[in-house]
């Protein structure tokens, strides 16, 4: 939130013709959010749903979809470079997904939270010693 005041509402609206007159399979709600940050504009967002969820849930699960955004293609992004990568051909790009997220995973997993998952990257490469140390805390 960064100390900015935000005021969001939703509004849900179950669709039972909508799914099969324009080929939603599985549609079952549309919902809108409404939200207005400071003196910003007021921004309308829409979502086809296959639950009718209600709406305090939809607002919980569209807020939540920011800590997967911050929470793993940032940090991919940021300190692996991801964005970056110019890999393309074959099973190049997946396989190197797996070991990009599996060293995120190793980084986190060492107790030491005053250093940065960049930092420990860097020195488990720069240290044997250190990267042997960041591979048993791993389960």
């Amino acid at each position: 939130d960064h100390g900015r005041k935000e005021k969001r509402s939703a509004l849900v609206v179950p669709v039972k013709d909508m799914a099969t007159k324009h080929n939603f399979p599985g549609l079952k709600a549309v919902a809108r959010i409404k939200s207005k940050r400071g003196k910003d504009k007021t921004v309308e967002r829409y979502f086809l749903m296959s639950k009718n969820f209600s709406r305090t849930e939809v607002l919980r699960i569209v807020r939540t979809h920011w800590s997967i955004e911050n929470g793993l293609h940032w940090p991919l992004d940021v300190v692996l470079d991801e964005d970056l990568a110019r890999n393309r051909k074959d099973n190049g790009p997946a396989n190197l997904a797996v070991l990009r997220r599996l060293a995120l995973n190793v980084a986190r997993a060492h107790p030491d939270t005053s250093t940065s998952l960049r930092l420990k990257l860097k020195r488990a490469g720069w240290s044997d010693d250190f990267f042997f140390e960041l591979l048993s805390h791993v389960r």
